[in-house]
């Protein structure tokens, strides 16, 4: 199976936790070891005494950065699958900005706060109750700063895509320039700090001798050079369609997703897919299912949807969806499903049920309750209703088809409409 795993369903959310929990508590064990739970090693940093800080960071940012590069390569990680944090430029700016002057201030950043916390130091306690407050400080002034928070979106960006530079040249590039990192801080380490130069971990220090450290760094620079020459590391939009597997699942119901089902994902607050609304705006505006986004056709790309979640599309048109769904796979995703009967098909099932004979009390029950939560309400069919349809038809006319009369919102909201879907990332 590829990575990453949860993106290709190898476990669910409460299992991702439970790794997540397991990688934390070895990070918070290495960071201790390092001595990043002592607050006076990580300020000498900005006093240019002990660089440890910028030397533990650079390493992971470029050991990471090679080695998912060449993973991605070999074909055992779809990078496309990782989600990437949108960026905000400004409020990003400003934020960064904030939290360096409390790593100066306090002498921690919120991770090595929480490590200094767990082993009993009281500044660090009193670092995280002060970063708690903060938290619920902003919880508060949020609706008020909007404006300012989500100014200066620039998506989901990468500087490769937004210097138009091959993905390899920037992965050597910043190789090269955490390699100078490291030599100009054992440089500042020795002028200011006083350190006396280490043969064995410094690599300015007779770097004609083998050890660890040169071997990792030889190894590094090594994967920069790889890259260099690989290419992209991202699978091409090329994909072949196999026509008959299509064909198969459409006569299955297999890319369907009922409307029900939505109803209970979106009761649960569940954060792993994606819903879709391909109407015009005007009509998106008029009614829209909770927590849907509006793309319409023309704004439908490939970078406009993230692929590490299910996405469910809907319209009033079955063929336009059928037509988003096929260009979306075609474009490499891989996890498209559509809405059975669009939105109609909500209008019918969701909020305003039927009542069918031999229904179960029970269920219509809770077909009712969820109804209701969405603003709509039961319908029973009727004696005459039965009567007519038990009745031989007489061709007619095809009707004119009008657009569902959908409800208007609850007094208080519809409740799951104001939950923020959690993303991956930090």
């Amino acid at each position: 199976m590829n990575a990453p795993f949860y993106s290709f369903g190898l476990f669910g959310d409460q299992a991702s936790l439970v790794v997540a929990f397991i990688i934390g508590i070895g990070f918070g064990f290495f960071l201790e070891r390092a001595g990043f739970g002592v607050s006076p090693n990580l300020a000498a940093q900005f006093y240019l005494r002990d660089m440890r800080v910028l030397k533990v960071m650079f390493t992971a940012i470029i050991t990471a950065m090679t080695g998912l590069y060449l993973l991605s390569r070999i074909g055992f990680v779809d990078l496309s699958q990782v989600y990437l944090v949108p960026t905000f430029l400004v409020p990003q700016i400003v934020g960064g900005l904030l939290l360096g002057i409390g790593f100066v201030i306090g002498g921690y950043c919120p991770g090595t706060s929480c490590v200094s916390a767990a082993t009993g130091r009281v500044d660090g306690i009193v670092y995280v109750a002060g970063m708690f407050a903060g938290v619920m400080v902003y919880a508060e002034a949020y609706p008020h700063m909007l404006g300012f928070v989500h100014m200066t979106s620039m998506g989901q960006i990468t500087l490769a895509r937004l210097w138009d530079l091959p993905y390899g040249l920037l992965v050597f590039a910043v190789v090269l320039m955490a390699l100078g990192a490291f030599v100009v801080a054992e440089w500042t380490e020795k002028k200011f700090g006083g350190m006396e130069p280490d043969p064995k971990g410094w690599l300015s220090v007779r770097p004609w001798r083998v050890t660890p450290v040169r071997v990792l760094v030889l190894g590094l620079l090594a994967a920069g050079f790889v890259a260099l020459a690989a290419g992209s590391p991202y699978r091409g939009n090329h994909v072949t369609i196999d026509t008959k597997d299509l064909a198969l699942r459409a006569g299955t119901g297999a890319d369907t997703i009922q409307p029900t089902d939505i109803a209970d994902w979106i009761v649960q607050d569940r954060n792993d897919y994606t819903l879709v609304d391909l109407r015009a705006a005007k009509d998106f505006d008029a009614y829209h299912i909770p927590g849907a986004q509006n793309l319409p056709m023309t704004s439908l790309s490939a970078n406009s949807l993230a692929r590490n979640q299910k996405i469910v599309l809907y319209s009033s048109d079955s063929t336009q969806a059928a037509k988003a769904l096929f260009l979306l796979e075609t474009q490499g995703f891989k996890s498209v499903y559509l809405l059975n009967g669009g939105i109609q098909g909500w209008h019918d099932t969701v909020l305003f049920p039927v009542k069918s004979p031999g229904m179960d009390a029970a269920a219509f029950e809770k077909l009712a309750l969820v109804a209701k939560y969405f603003g709509g309400a039961p319908r029973e069919t009727s004696a005459s209703t039965s009567a007519a349809l038990a009745a031989p038809m007489a061709p007619t006319p095809a009707p004119t088809v009008a657009a569902p009369v959908m409800p208007a919102a609850p007094a208080g909201g519809i409740p799951a409409a104001q939950h923020k879907k959690k993303r991956e990332g930090c």
